[in-house]
């Protein structure tokens, strides 16, 4: 039932992830900017560390010590950070899903 839905909103769903991804890209732009320090942190940014074991008490208090910033990068491969490989992969995959919604139905 459900790849009858998709087979007959094919286009629909093409133009649907396109979105998806265009958002996801922006989103991941976002957080590269405040990485680079391009733009300022929300509060949401603000985390703490917890490594071990605490109780509600002790986690709300270690919240109101140690913040995390949204700059701090923690995790990298081949030396890009894991906001900008998201910018890469939404935007190819944008690119891809733009390109099957223009060409749909020319084949």
């Amino acid at each position: 039932i459900e790849l009858i839905f998709f087979k007959r909103n094919e286009k629909t769903t093409l133009l649907l992830l396109s979105l998806i991804f265009i958002i996801s890209g922006i989103l991941a732009f976002y957080h590269f900017g405040i990485e680079q320090g391009f733009f300022t942190e929300s509060f949401v940014c603000e985390s703490s560390i917890v490594s071990e074991t605490l109780t509600k008490d002790q986690l709300l208090e270690q919240f109101k010590k140690n913040p995390i910033s949204c700059k701090d990068v923690s995790f990298t491969i081949l030396g890009l950070s894991l906001a900008s490989i998201n910018i890469i992969f939404s935007l190819v995959l944008s690119a891809i899903f733009i390109r099957l919604f223009l060409n749909y139905g020319k084949n």
